[in-house]
């Protein structure tokens, strides 16, 4: 629910009401085509003076207001601390973080952030009041605090190379549906797909002169729900400015290549999931090459009969790959490989479709379909920062929105789990 604040409403609507008597004026003197007479110049010289006097309260309210909107936003994702200082930011459900923190409203806490930064002032003097320490504490809780203790092997020896970084952020499964489609500009939380829910129709005319079949096509909507995703950590300047290579750096690319995680996992996971929730799987009878491509075909013709196109990829988690990939290095169909595959690589393709392998899937999840049934929507914030100058510090953060979801769960076809078939066993290997 939005902020109410009847004084800064106030304050608006009489700036408007200003702004509305100004131009009026001039246009009644425009129509008329004179010139301003004395009692027009002075009307318009007391409402620029009112503009002014209204500007001047209206922008510390608005200062506030936003301040507090921001923090709102941010409470409402606090569940509480882990040990260390850093939060658990939570999605959706579990206890409310008025149980878990020390503020019970967002206001309590614009107020104490204001006090623990010495923003206060004395109601009786007006004069500025110091940080309260006690605040100041309390404030602790909203970011995990980085400091030079926190990175140690940056700090006083010879770093020759990069810093390793085994996090892979390529985001596999959002570029196998195209690609992380433009949200920027679309307002609301919410927003809709349009899809075709029902097809003109063709056919036989029966006679001369009789009507040709008819059907009218319906329109329908998919709707898509923006999620806000991110990370922030509170960085010491010392931190920035004594390690070598820079923290600063270091930590603008780990906060990017988190949020990447982050948004392709849960994204591949609600493919997943969705895939099994609308879709019986196609039994995969053998882990051998005939086994393997039976069921393939099989799941391909449900695809096609379902949504009159054809797939073009084939979706796996990690351990079915371990179990195909054998299966088409080492087996050959005809004189024609099935595919190929690389234990040094997720890419391949299996039967000329690109085949795709997603780690965050679960087990035994193997999924046939078009890369157009599924849809991601993003537009990423970026890098925010904030100084904080008594404390010699820089919190920052890196998030942004994303939606995603089907708009043709027909498009998808799963596949039962692959069994093990022992090397001896399967067709056309030798001894």
């Amino acid at each position: 629910m939005p902020n109410v604040n009847p004084v800064l409403d106030r304050l608006r609507a009489d700036r408007e009401r200003q702004i509305t008597f100004v131009d009026e004026t001039l246009s009644r003197v425009e129509v008329d085509g004179r010139d301003l007479v004395d009692a027009e110049v002075a009307n318009l010289a007391a409402a620029r003076q009112r503009i002014g006097e209204l500007d001047d309260q209206i922008s510390p309210l608005e200062e506030f207001e936003a301040l507090r909107d921001t923090h709102a936003a941010t409470r409402s994702g606090i569940v509480g601390p882990r040990p260390g200082g850093s939060v658990i930011v939570q999605n959706g459900g579990g206890p409310s973080p008025s149980d878990r923190l020390p503020w019970g409203t967002p206001g309590a806490f614009v107020v104490d952030y204001i006090a623990a930064r010495g923003y206060m002032t004395d109601p009786r003097s007006g004069a500025r009041l110091p940080a309260n320490p006690d605040a100041a504490r309390r404030i602790e809780f909203a970011l995990a605090n980085q400091t030079t203790a926190d990175t140690p092997g940056l700090l006083p020896h010879l770093i020759v190379g990069g810093v390793v970084n085994l996090i892979d952020a390529s985001r596999p499964f959002i570029g196998s549906v195209g690609g992380a489609r433009p949200m920027g500009g679309i307002p609301g939380k919410t927003f809709g797909r349009p899809k075709i829910t029902q097809h003109t129709t063709a056919g036989l005319q029966t006679a001369e002169k009789t009507e040709l079949p008819t059907r009218k096509m319906v329109i329908g909507e998919v709707t898509f729900t923006k999620l806000t995703k991110g990370g922030a950590v509170d960085v010491s300047r010392q931190d920035i400015d004594w390690t070598s290579p820079a923290a600063w750096d270091i930590l603008i690319r780990d906060l990017a290549d988190s949020y990447a995680i982050d948004t392709e996992n849960e994204a591949a996971d609600a493919f997943a999931a969705g895939s099994a929730a609308v879709n019986a799987a196609t039994p995969v009878a053998t882990g051998d090459l005939e086994g393997i491509s039976a069921a393939l075909y099989a799941a391909a013709g449900k695809v096609y009969a379902s949504s009159k196109k054809l797939p073009d990829r084939i979706w796996m988690s990690v351990d079915v790959w371990g179990k195909v990939g054998p299966v088409i290095d080492l087996q050959l169909a005809s004189t024609h490989s099935a595919g190929d595959s690389s234990f040094a690589s997720f890419a391949g393709n299996l039967f000329g479709t690109s085949r795709v392998v997603v780690p965050s899937f679960p087990p035994d999840t193997l999924i046939v379909g078009n890369s157009n049934a599924f849809e991601v929507y993003e537009e990423v914030i970026g890098l925010l920062t904030a100084v904080e100058p008594s404390l010699l510090g820089v919190e920052v953060a890196y998030g942004g929105y994303i939606a995603f979801g089907y708009v043709a769960t027909e498009g998808v076809a799963p596949l039962g789990p692959v069994p093990v078939t022992p090397l001896a066993s399967r067709s056309g290997s030798k001894s």
